[in-house]
């Protein structure tokens, strides 16, 4: 299987170079067209990605590398929660987005009756990490005590504190927790990942949710303050390829199922055509993107195999 995995996986990215050089051939490379605007193809043209919240980073540094190999290419990131997202996709505001899971089935109704057939690529898997104070003394986590605070029941965590109240982390975890909303007690919810990770590097007594790549790919800027905050281990229960035990969101972690948080990540593309969304979510299911995403801390669909050059000296 492992094999078969291997072979697709170099497949694709040999389908995409040559996608791409054909698409780029037929469209005169990006070239302008009669009114001064390049055409869109799968490598050039402008067009709007919406990403969720909690994986701005990995998204802005797969799009830089993209952008650098196609000049002609011009797609703005714009970062929204989860909820927003959604809420443009369906009213025509939007047509590719980045979220951490596909949509319902009465969402995809929406397109099924304007007969648009999506494009959806996963390209990593994420996790939801739980940061607390330097100064804590309490640095684990029971998800069933995490789960009691989300219902509004009595907890041994005092202050939960969300990205925002539309975020995709609190969607996520009150569905886990069998929770409707969020309590009116116990629980805030701020603005952005950013704002969370400072709450808690200032306020101790607070657990904050955030997605993990902001602890791996923090903004120049904030790096120190991230690195001020302790991340949690959580309690996960033996399974068949690992222990019981406390996990934090490490790389191998979320590969062998070990830390307990853990969700899909997809390319959701309802443009109808081949275009620059199509192109893009090539890049970043292929080798070239899934390469970047495997340095960022994230897990990627599939891990890049490693080429060694062996010398033989005489």
């Amino acid at each position: 299987m492992k094999k078969l995995r291997s072979i697709y996986f170099g497949l694709l990215s040999v389908v995409f170079a040559l996608t791409l050089f054909f698409a780029c051939k037929g469209n005169g490379s990006g070239s302008e067209d009669g009114n001064g605007s390049v055409p869109e193809t799968l490598t050039s043209g402008k067009i709007t990605l919406y990403a969720d919240t909690t994986v701005q980073p990995i998204i802005e540094d797969v799009l830089a590398v993209f952008h650098s190999v196609y000049d002609k290419a011009d797609i703005q990131q714009v970062n929204l929660p989860e909820n927003e997202i959604v809420r443009l996709l369906l009213t025509d505001s939007a047509s590719v987005v980045i979220l951490p899971r596909m949509l319902t089935d009465e969402e995809a109704r929406y397109f099924e009756k304007r007969k648009i057939t999506p494009r959806i690529t996963s390209f990593a898997t994420d996790a939801v990490a739980f940061v607390v104070n330097q100064k804590a003394t309490d640095t684990v986590l029971d998800p069933e005590e995490l789960y009691k605070a989300l219902r509004g029941e009595t907890s041994e965590i005092n202050k939960l504190v969300f990205d925002n109240p539309n975020s995709s982390t609190v969607q996520y975890l009150l569905k886990k927790a069998g929770a409707a909303k969020l309590p009116e007690q116990g629980v805030f919810a701020l603005k952005s990942n950013q704002e969370v990770i400072q709450y808690v590097h200032d306020n101790n007594g607070a657990v904050g949710i955030i997605g993990v790549n902001w602890l791996v790919q923090p903004p120049q800027k904030f790096a120190k303050v991230v690195e001020d905050v302790t991340v949690m281990a959580v309690k996960n229960v033996k399974t068949d390829t690992t222990a019981a035990g406390y996990y934090k969101p490490s790389q191998t972690n979320i590969a062998t199922g070990a830390y307990p948080f853990t969700r899909k990540l997809y390319v959701l593309n309802y443009q109808g055509k081949q275009g620059l969304g199509m192109g893009f979510a090539t890049y970043l299911s292929a080798r070239e993107g899934q390469r970047i995403i495997l340095k960022s801390g994230l897990l990627p669909e599939e891990i890049p195999p490693r080429e060694i050059n062996v010398r033989n000296e005489l």
